[in-house]
């Protein structure tokens, strides 16, 4: 058993909530005022199968990296939110302060990429030195290994061959290509990339590694962050997988 409000304050402290943008609701999703946290189940996004986990597992909080609630509700009609409040189970969520945060999403991303020299671009995207200098075949490679994935989608208008930059960015980072582009960076990775801007991009090459697969380090950051206490805190991970697959 732990102190609930601890727990919240170990992951705020981690992420501030004065970082996340204006339109985000990161914070508390459901609460009840609860400071028996008995168990923590942590997961990227609160679906029906999530709520159930967390039910059999003996969780009463939840910790997610989506907000459950993004628009103000008049009625509450979602049976995840109806299913967490029947069940006893609050649900708290660290979303964009915790991809701007130091050591944020896009820090993981970096990090388990092995990039050098790592820098900050903007809030959302980091910046660093590949590996080694490397072929664009070989930075593919790599990308799978790193992340346990058999498919990426690629564009390369700009016919890149070496790869000696990285630009990354967790989650939906379609909006920074020109800003990436503009620094003559050789490779961009992130996800959620569509079709305009695939034919608009020209200088780099960009790596849609997916928007699931790009945040996954997230759940194991703030693992080790609860668990790396004096005071136990029981944290467990939840099973999750893409919203489709491949055929």
């Amino acid at each position: 058993m732990a102190r609930t409000s601890e727990i919240i304050k170990i992951l705020e402290d981690f992420a501030p909530p004065e970082l996340a943008e204006s339109w985000d609701n990161s914070g508390w999703q459901v609460f009840f005022g609860n400071d028996n946290t008995t168990k923590v189940l942590l997961c990227l996004s609160v679906t029906d199968d999530v709520i159930n986990q967390a039910f059999e597992l003996g969780c009463n909080l939840i910790v997610s990296h989506h907000p459950l609630i993004f628009k103000p509700l008049k009625v509450v009609k979602d049976v995840k939110i109806i299913k967490a409040v029947q069940r006893g189970i609050q649900i708290y969520s660290l979303h964009t302060n915790c991809d701007k945060t130091n050591n944020g999403t896009s820090d993981l991303l970096a990090e388990r990429l092995n990039l050098r020299k790592t820098a900050v671009l903007n809030d959302f995207v980091r910046v660093g030195l590949a590996p080694h200098d490397m072929t664009l075949d070989e930075l593919i490679a790599h990308v799978k290994l790193a992340f346990n994935v058999e498919r990426i989608k690629l564009v390369n208008n700009a016919k890149k061959s070496i790869i000696k930059t990285i630009a990354v960015c967790a989650g939906s980072g379609a909006e920074f290509i020109p800003e990436v582009e503009k620094y003559n960076i050789d490779a961009y990775i992130t996800s959620e990339i569509k079709y305009h801007d695939a034919l608009d991009s020209r200088r780099a090459a960009i790596l849609d590694i997916g928007h699931f697969e790009s945040e996954k380090p997230f759940v194991e950051e703030i693992k080790k962050l609860l668990e790396n206490r004096k005071e136990r805190i029981d944290v467990v991970i939840a099973k999750e997988k893409t919203a489709w697959e491949y055929v």
